[in-house]
């Protein structure tokens, strides 16, 4: 991919008053166009069409307040990359729903072709209108970029996109009639969120992170490491590595490790010849004691009842 750094171009091109910016690319990387229609004040429809002779990346400018971004791909792929290396990917059939806190990094565009319809919802009009729906709920984790949502697009969603991109009415009518249809596509659209109780975005390199950080947890069950020590050897923020690792695994990493630990004492006890203190030490237990509650509480009975059931037992 070549590289061309149009952040300050960009940034024009956002606040100017003009309703469609386009060829502001070199002529030798290709062509785009951007229509931008005011909503309400603090919410903006944004189309941008892109055809490009190579895939690129682009440098994107620093966003200076909170942002509820509502991304409809409806042609080609790109990726959003901030300098925390976390990755939002724009694949084409699906929406995307993000929030962006003063965060800046880089687009990629990966095909030459890209089209996308964007809700962009300002920090005013969150304070106006969704204020304890999304703006208390979501923007308080203090991270500058979260994936609230990435799913295939609704079908009555692509119908209401055409309708707006296709009105054909002018004036006042053409107004209250796109300002109708992207309401009732930004209610449809948020709707997921309630659907989703909060679920994250995760995508492949948080899922991959996610099991090495259980590798990590099993692998050192005897001195497992802290939360904070283990989001710093896997590259994901304390938030999403407990986020995520609920919702991948179906519970909490400790609980996760607790649940291992007595397994592999079970099988411990079963087989090996290990007397009870030892496979307590060996699980990480500090007090035989604790162990055997634990035990007892997982499988209805005492460690030194199923240590019987060996041939040999001490």
């Amino acid at each position: 991919m070549c590289k061309i750094k149009v952040n300050n171009n960009l940034k024009a091109r956002f606040d100017s008053n003009d309703s469609v910016v386009k060829d502001s690319f070199p002529k030798d990387i290709g062509s785009d166009y951007m229509e931008k229609i005011t909503i309400q004040n603090g919410f903006y429809l944004l189309k941008t069409d892109y055809n490009l002779k190579e895939p690129i990346v682009t440098e994107a400018n620093t966003q200076n307040e909170k942002k509820f971004v509502i991304t409809i791909s409806q042609k080609g792929k790109t990726n959003y990359i901030n300098k925390e290396k976390q990755k939002i990917e724009f694949k084409e059939g699906f929406t995307t729903i993000s929030l962006f806190d003063k965060t800046e990094g880089i687009r990629e565009f990966e095909t030459k072709e890209v089209k996308q319809v964007r809700l962009i919802l300002g920090e005013d009009f969150l304070q106006r209108n969704l204020k304890e729906s999304l703006l208390e709920k979501y923007a308080s984790n203090k991270q500058n970029l979260q994936i609230l949502s990435c799913s295939p697009t609704f079908v009555q969603s692509q119908i209401l996109v055409n309708n707006i991109i296709n009105c054909n009415l002018k004036g006042e009518l053409a107004n209250l009639y796109i300002q109708g249809k992207s309401l009732e596509l930004l209610s449809l659209e948020l709707e997921k969120l309630k659907d989703k109780k909060q679920e994250i975005f995760l995508d492949e390199y948080d899922k991959d992170a996610i099991y090495k950080a259980k590798e990590i947890l099993l692998s050192n069950m005897k001195n497992p490491p802290s939360i904070v020590e283990l989001a710093k050897r896997v590259h994901l923020n304390e938030f999403k590595l407990k986020k995520g690792f609920k919702q991948v695994f179906e519970t909490t990493p400790y609980k996760l490790l607790s649940k291992y630990k007595l397994n592999h004492a079970k099988e411990l006890l079963q087989s090996s010849e290990y007397n009870i203190n030892e496979i307590a030490n060996l699980v990480g237990f500090k007090f035989a004691n604790n162990f055997t509650n634990a035990f007892y509480n997982e499988f209805g009975v005492s460690p030194k009842e199923l240590i019987k059931t060996r041939t040999y037992y001490f």
